[in-house]
């Protein structure tokens, strides 16, 4: 009798806990740890795979009505820039982002959190002539942010770029150069 009685507890309880836990999961952020970047325009200084000087700039912004996120970016001197969008995979409970570059080239991968403000990105790059993966740490810390990558080409991880963000004093970006 006992046992029944038990058992018909946690049944009970069962029924009224699992659907809060399914509510509070289902509640949660996924952009939580970039949210603090989203709306401003960043401004990146750091050095590039050859060791020089470069200065990025990105503007962060939500797309999708809020279902993503849309970072653009483009080097000062306009020689380079692209366009990513993140956006969260709910069955596979992770971020994911496609990158087109102004290089004609463009990456597919995941972001993951690795604890408070810390990002793991790794991604499979498609049509560049020598990298096929890039993988990037981004520390968030007091208001900056700070992308180390590193790029596999050849079957060998070399260092890529550092790069610390802080916001930037104009919200607009600089046009990509005409294409066509």
């Amino acid at each position: 009798m006992m046992r029944r009685w038990m058992a018909g507890l946690g049944l009970l309880l069962a029924m009224v806990l699992l659907p809060m836990v399914s509510v509070r999961a289902a509640d949660a952020d996924p952009f939580a740890d970039i949210n603090g970047f989203v709306g401003k325009t960043w401004r990146g200084e750091g050095t590039g795979p050859d060791g020089k000087p470069m200065v990025d700039l990105s503007r962060w912004e939500w797309a999708l009505g809020g279902r993503a996120v849309r970072i653009t970016h483009i080097l000062a001197d306009l020689s380079y820039g692209g366009e990513t969008l993140v956006f969260w995979d709910k069955p596979r409970q992770t971020l994911i982002y496609h990158y087109f570059t102004t290089a004609g080239f463009h990456t597919q991968g995941v972001m993951r959190a690795d604890g408070p403000g810390r990002l793991i990105a790794e991604e499979d790059v498609a049509g560049h002539p020598k990298i096929t993966k890039v993988r990037s740490t981004m520390v968030i810390k007091d208001g900056t942010l700070t992308n180390q990558a590193e790029f596999l080409s050849e079957g060998k991880w070399a260092p890529g770029h550092t790069i610390t963000y802080r916001e930037a004093e104009k919200p607009d970006l600089p046009a990509f150069p005409k294409a066509r």
